[in-house]
């Protein structure tokens, strides 16, 4: 059987601390590529807070087994933005072959004063470090 070399992304979208799910919630999942950054898909959130499955490219599965000079997984950008929170931007997000990667998003209001736009951004960190 041959190996379709792709990994999945669903984003779960939230406030209050996890508490309440975020519907309509306007996500942006990209990547990062030699010309710069490249969009992959737009979507909403649902009444649940959480996207639809998307499929995305990812190196092949054996690969996740090296340490070794291989691309272990695909690394994709995620933007969710709201209004009245902060837009939260998740970093390096790593996919994968064959998993579906699920990223919590908890959105944090804007003060009474502030103005939209402000951005948190929060860079993942590299899965399965080699000690």
């Amino acid at each position: 059987m041959a190996e379709n070399n792709e990994g999945y992304i669903v984003v779960q979208v939230s406030t209050a601390n996890e508490a309440i799910p975020l519907a309509n919630a306007n996500v942006m999942v990209t990547e990062e590529t030699e010309k710069g950054e490249s969009l992959i898909r737009l979507l909403k959130t649902d009444r649940s807070g959480k996207t639809e499955v998307i499929a995305v490219p990812a190196p092949p599965a054996a690969n996740s087994r090296s340490f070794e000079g291989v691309n272990r997984f695909s690394k994709y950008n995620i933007r969710v933005d709201y209004p009245g929170y902060y837009t939260v931007e998740n970093v390096n997000v790593p996919v994968f072959s064959g998993q579906k990667s699920i990223q919590s998003v908890s959105m944090i209001p804007l003060g009474e004063n502030e103005e939209r736009g402000k951005v948190i951004t929060v860079t993942e960190e590299e899965p399965f470090e080699n000690e």
